[in-house]
């Protein structure tokens, strides 16, 4: 196993530069593969594979030549080459890959980079050329404003207190219940203060899990998001509201890290109806995600996961191909994701951010996303 996983890993760092077709424009892939660190790592498992650092973006990059052969396999010519270039936090080799006028000549998209300064730069020289330059993996929305090339992938963390607000607002659960510190410097706990101040939301804020059950009542609809996340505190407030008689409509957002710990197996977060915020969702049952699963463990030896970004490569490469075939026009992709659905809106005065929020909730001891 252990000599199989490191041939696998030697031979895609050797398809880094090859992977391409003679065609008409260029899609650049700025991804941080690390490869300049690279050593041979002790591998036992496939699952160690990823906590091989030189290895950890190889999934993105491999979800995105899923893509683009799922094309060649249904005979269609795309006329583009996709270049990568390993690009990590090193500014002075990105400013190279930007400024080398025979690389950057027929570019038609950027994907990446994926550290935050190193965008910044990158966007730049993006707005100056006019090319689409996409932001995978972060929720900063400073990226956007005032460069309309713009497109950021993760939702703002605005998105959530506004998802909240709306489902809140259809139930009639008044006021919405944050359990946490004010005083902390929690930014996704800021986030929901601020959006719920500015649009007269009515909220209230309790570090207290007694003071959390004595302001629920017994089949009145409610909502309680708590931004706590250590086994102390999970611990208090789940056993308060299990104690309780008070649940029976309760909605209880907890931050995502819940799902991952041992607090309480996932028969009890049923119990709870714990719903948690995602920037993805994969449906292993679904049987295209199986089909794609299959395909993608044969061809590099390992599966795919979320964790190696490889579903996210696929459907963020997927739907920027179509936006490209469309003339960059957002209304002609109709691509149904794997894990990543993307839904963009405009800002008045930047480029286009993704609102497509994933909600999703325990239910009947399984993952699944919220029906509201």
């Amino acid at each position: 196993m252990k000599k199989l996983l490191l041939y696998v890993i030697l031979t895609m760092f050797g398809v880094l530069s090859v992977f391409a077709e003679s065609g008409t424009c260029k899609i650049l892939y700025l991804i941080p593969f690390e490869s300049a660190s690279y050593t041979s790592p002790y591998v036992k498992e496939c699952e160690d594979m990823d906590n091989v650092r030189s290895y950890q973006l190889m999934g993105f990059w491999n979800g995105a030549q899923m893509a683009i052969e799922e094309y060649v396999r249904n005979g269609v010519n795309l006329h583009f080459d996709i270049v990568v270039r390993d690009i990590t936090n090193d500014e002075r080799k990105l400013r190279r890959v930007m400024e080398d006028d025979d690389l950057m000549d027929g570019v038609k998209l950027i994907v990446g980079p994926f550290f935050g300064k190193l965008f910044t730069i990158a966007a730049e020289y993006a707005k100056e050329r006019q090319i689409p330059i996409v932001n995978p993996f972060t929720n900063r929305q400073d990226f956007v404003v005032g460069n309309e090339y713009v497109y950021k992938l993760i939702p703002s963390l605005e998105a959530r207190p506004a998802m909240i607000s709306f489902l809140a607002q259809q139930q009639d659960a008044f006021p919405i219940i944050i359990y946490g510190d004010s005083t902390s410097n929690d930014r996704e706990m800021a986030a929901y203060i601020s959006y719920f101040k500015a649009n007269r939301i009515p909220y209230e804020i309790t570090p207290n899990a007694s003071s959390v059950v004595a302001r629920l009542e017994k089949g009145t609809p409610s909502y309680v998001v708590t931004f706590y996340d250590n086994p102390a505190q999970n611990l208090i407030i789940s056993r308060s509201l299990l104690y309780s008689d008070k649940i029976d409509r309760l909605t209880f957002v907890v931050p995502k890290t819940w799902l991952e710990s041992n607090t309480y197996d996932v028969e009890y977060y049923s119990k709870l109806n714990l719903h948690f915020f995602s920037d993805y969702y994969v449906d292993f049952e679904n049987e295209r995600t199986q089909t794609f699963v299959y395909d993608y463990t044969q061809s590099f030896g390992v599966p795919p996961s979320l964790e190696n970004f490889a579903f996210q490569g696929y459907d963020i490469t997927r739907y920027f191909v179509e936006f490209i075939r469309g003339g960059n026009d957002l209304d002609q992709v109709k691509v149904e994701p794997i894990a990543f659905p993307l839904s963009f809106d405009k800002l008045p005065d930047g480029g286009y951010e993704n609102v497509n929020v994933q909600f999703l909730e325990v239910r009947d001891n399984e993952i699944v996303p919220s029906g509201f």
